[in-house]
């Protein structure tokens, strides 16, 4: 199946490659908490040994993380931006975890179907793509990519951008950015990449795209603001 184009890092980044790991912890509230959730999340779901996709994997702050807790976990960290993935090569090769970790630059449709991962993670991806049917493709294609009963992880800015809840929540984080330090000119870029990039979709309407994806039992564990982590089962 031919999925619409999605976004391109490199050419449309939200956050500076050379800022991300800093800036992205400052925007996104507990962003370490949730990071932390997520891993719980899998712990509890996996054994000791386990073969997982990390969709959008950045420079690796997941596939880092999930190594340094789980050593017998093995890893494929896809995303199409080559910037993000030299900074996560250069983690990788820093801590010794070449063996365990490995990186493809390209979308996820693009990798084969012939090993099937006992888990996935999406975190901070799905929102840059449009509810166009391309929100519905790329779950199709992780779920294509998954063992039966594997688990999703999903973290993302959710809800109806034309509703006064989005716009209650919208100016939280104006002021909770504001707290956190960052720059007033950044603030701005960010609210401007929000309005005109970004795809966020009510909590109902991601349970219905998991459902034709092929995914059961969406349970959220973790919200920060206008961002949600879901766990959803491969059916």
């Amino acid at each position: 199946m031919e999925l619409p184009a999605q976004i391109d890092f490199d050419r449309n980044p939200p956050i500076a490659t050379s800022d991300y790991d800093k800036t992205v912890r400052m925007v996104l509230p507990g962003y370490e908490a949730m990071q932390m959730m997520g891993l719980s999340v899998l712990k509890s779901q996996l054994p000791s040994t386990a073969n997982l996709l990390v969709v959008g994997a950045g420079t690796g702050i997941e596939l880092i993380k999930y190594a340094q807790s789980c050593p017998g976990w093995q890893m494929l960290g896809v995303d199409p931006s080559a910037d993000m993935l030299a900074i996560a090569q250069s983690k990788i090769q820093q801590h010794q975890y070449g063996q365990r970790i490995q990186l493809v630059t390209g979308y996820t449709q693009d990798l084969p179907t012939t090993t099937l991962y006992d888990a996935a993670t999406s975190i901070l991806v799905m929102h840059f793509i449009p509810d166009d049917g391309a929100k519905l493709g790329f779950l199709q294609a992780i779920a294509a990519r998954l063992q039966p009963s594997a688990n999703l992880i999903l973290v993302d800015v959710f809800g109806d951008k034309n509703t006064p809840e989005f716009t209650t929540n919208l100016d939280y984080i104006k002021h909770y950015w504001q707290e956190m330090g960052l720059p007033a000119q950044k603030s701005e870029e960010l609210i401007e990449i929000m309005h005109h990039s970004v795809y966020p979709i009510p909590e109902t309407r991601l349970f219905d795209l998991f459902t034709e994806a092929g995914f059961t039992f969406p349970h959220r564990f973790y919200t920060g603001f206008w961002v949600g982590g879901w766990v959803a089962k491969k059916i």
